[in-house]
């Protein structure tokens, strides 16, 4: 069987479709999507970026003050390590609370509280832990990871004791 190049392959006639693809892609962007069904884009990506962080501290803000309410007392706020970050760190008597906030504002992926994925525990735990050698257990006895879950249809939820840490 010898090798024929394209332009000596005959012409397919007879066939009811044609051979070339006419047909126009779907956008995978919203915002490029055409003109009649077009939404509007974010002005730019910082604009986008910088409300979704003021969501995000608006949403701390809250906890802190659910959990001030209920007797802790702020240590640190958006605790910053090399193995990721601490949202909320509260005392409770002779134990450290390590507290994960987590918000929603559609259950579409799922609820708050199911955001909290196995890795994210990990990670918080890892970061808990370098905090816990430098600074905790010299204040502390006991730690504690406490997870708060804001959605917008529900009230805040307060789980304590979300996880314990894995040796």
């Amino acid at each position: 069987m010898a090798f024929t190049p394209k332009s000596k392959v005959p012409e397919l006639s007879g066939i009811p479709w044609t051979p070339s693809k006419s047909r126009t892609r779907k956008p995978k962007i919203p915002w490029a999507a055409p003109k009649e069904t077009q939404l509007t884009p974010p002005s730019s990506p910082n604009e986008y970026k910088l409300a979704i962080q003021a969501q995000g501290r608006e949403a701390e803000t809250r906890a802190l003050r659910l959990l001030e309410s209920k007797g802790l007392v702020l240590i640190a706020q958006n605790h910053r390590c090399r193995c990721g970050e601490l949202d909320l760190i509260m005392a409770h008597g002779d134990t450290a609370v390590v507290v994960e906030v987590r918000q929603r504002s559609k259950s579409l992926h799922g609820s708050a509280l199911e955001s909290v994925s196995t890795h994210k525990q990990s990670r918080v735990t890892r970061c808990a832990k370098l905090w816990w050698v430098q600074q905790g257990q010299r204040k502390f006895t006991h730690l504690r990871f406490d997870v708060v879950a804001l959605e917008s249809d529900r009230a805040p939820r307060w789980i304590q004791n979300a996880w314990q840490i894995s040796n």
